[in-house]
């Protein structure tokens, strides 16, 4: 069972989320403040990332767990409705290991977080 931390500003994604990764420990942050504050507290497997928060862009919440002591290999995927190539890029090129666009496809999923895991 994996901890994986979502940092997404919308509580029904969160809870949609939970449901699906069931086999996961999900731990849910309303806010890009509480996902950097949960991501010192306790270990974290892989970081979902919403990259419009309304705290701070997502970009910089990459950048900042990136810095941080034994976030090195943890994989960060933005997880997000801005799909198009550039959105894509600036994700990468800001720490992010993938990215999965919105709306996610509830069946694949689970089977794209799993490839973060290995």
């Amino acid at each position: 069972m994996a901890n994986i931390l979502i940092i997404e500003d919308d509580p029904k994604f969160i809870r949609l989320v939970e449901k699906i990764l069931t086999d996961h420990h999900v731990i849910g942050a309303p806010t890009a403040l509480v996902g950097l504050d949960l991501a010192e507290d306790q270990p974290v497997d892989l970081v979902l990332l919403d990259m419009d928060l309304p705290d701070l862009d997502g970009k910089v919440v990459a950048t900042t767990l990136r810095q941080r002591s034994g976030m090195n290999d943890v994989p960060i995927v933005a997880v997000t409705a801005q799909s198009d190539s550039i959105a894509r890029r600036l994700a990468l090129a800001f720490g992010c290991d993938g990215f999965i666009p919105k709306p996610i496809d509830t069946r694949e999923f689970p089977e794209q977080v799993a490839a973060y895991l290995k």
